[in-house]
Parts: structure tokens; sequence; C-alpha cells
């Protein structure tokens, strides 16, 4: 256990994941994001696909708590070779502390800060942006409307929020849950992933 681990929440178009890439990049921490998922699937033979569908989504009722080994919504009805989000959910905390095992790393998303509570080289970290500048950066990055990119922020910070206050017991977003949470408007992507950088160093030392 005397490997670093960060694990980053973030709003959607606060710039996170590319923070999160940087700060990898810069202290030579490993990076998982959609790769986490990947571990997983090679841990538990199952299909990435599987752990796409149910990426950072809750269970919501038996047609949306079921996937299917081979994604098939025909085999989800006939009951073949199913598996729940729960069950889902448990592969990849598995799959995490495997990672947080092994290696430095930063891992995005995933409640890898509940997953990791007990962890003692861990940091949570939670970063957010102002409403106009993370609509900005959806149309900018995802060519969308204002609107659509309103839609878009709504609808994705309701999934994360969802999905992390069903699994863990602390509350998506909230200060207190985390170690560090910083508003990545005032100091920009690059500001904020050298302020995160020092936090780090400062920390454990490095």
């Amino acid at each position: 256990m005397d490997n670093i681990v960060i694990s980053i929440g973030r709003e959607l178009g606060s710039g996170g994941k590319e923070i999160a890439e940087m700060v990898a990049s810069r202290l030579g921490f490993k990076f998982y994001d959609k790769k986490l998922l990947e571990v997983a699937a090679s841990e538990s033979g199952l299909d990435t696909t599987v752990f796409q569908n149910a990426d950072e989504r809750e269970t919501s009722g038996f047609i949306g708590s079921m996937f299917s080994i081979h994604g098939s919504f025909a085999n989800v009805l006939s009951g073949s070779s199913c598996m729940d989000s729960d069950q889902l959910f448990k592969i990849q905390s598995e799959a995490i502390r495997t990672i947080a095992e092994k290696e430095n790393c930063i891992i995005v998303g995933r409640c890898a800060e509940y997953v990791l509570r007990d962890h003692p080289r861990m940091a949570s970290i939670f970063i957010t942006a102002h409403h106009k500048e993370r609509i900005r950066y959806i149309m900018e990055n995802e060519g969308k409307s204002h609107s659509e990119a309103e839609e878009t922020i709504e609808k994705g910070d309701k999934r994360r929020r969802q999905y992390h206050d069903y699994y863990a017991t602390t509350r998506w977003g909230e200060a207190r849950c985390y170690d560090l949470c910083i508003n990545a408007s005032h100091m920009g992507l690059e500001g904020t992933t050298e302020f995160i950088c020092n936090y780090i160093r400062q920390r454990f030392l490095l």
C-alpha cells in the first residue's frame, strides 16, 4: 500500500479529465479513465462493452440493471448470461483495488475515492468550473449548440451523481467528502494542473 493513488471526480465540462491526464503525465503516474473498464473486463473475462454500457450508471429497475455478457437485449429478456450492475460494480471495484496495489496512479470517477477510502496514500480531488465556461467547453469540444450543451451537462451531472450516490455513502461533489475541491475556472487547465501537482508533491513529499 505504498503507492500513491489520486482519485479525481469532475463535473461535466470542467476539464477534469484533461487536468487528470496532465497531472498524471507530470507526476509520472499511470492514468486510468476508460482504460479501467478494460482492466475490469480482462480480469473478469467479460466483454469490455458490458462495462461500457454500465459505466457510471446506477441500477434502475430490471431492464436498466441487467446487462448481457454479449450486450444483447434479447439475452437480457431470456435471462441468459446476465449480470446486474451491482455485480459489475463489484468487479470494477476489485480492478480499482488491484491497480492501487500495483502502481502510482490517477483514477477518474467510478467512485474510486469511496472504493479506496481505506487506502493510506489516497488523495481525493473534485474539479468543478463556472457553469457558463462548462457550456462553452462542451460547445467547443463536442460541436453542440448552447441549448444542447446545457442539456448534456444537466444529464451528465445527474447520471454521475446518481451513480456515485447509489454506491457510495459520501455525496458526489460535496466539499466535505474530498481532500481537495477546486474550481478550474480560476486558474485554467494549466494552472489547476500545476496546483494539484504541487499539492500532491507537498502532501506525499515527492
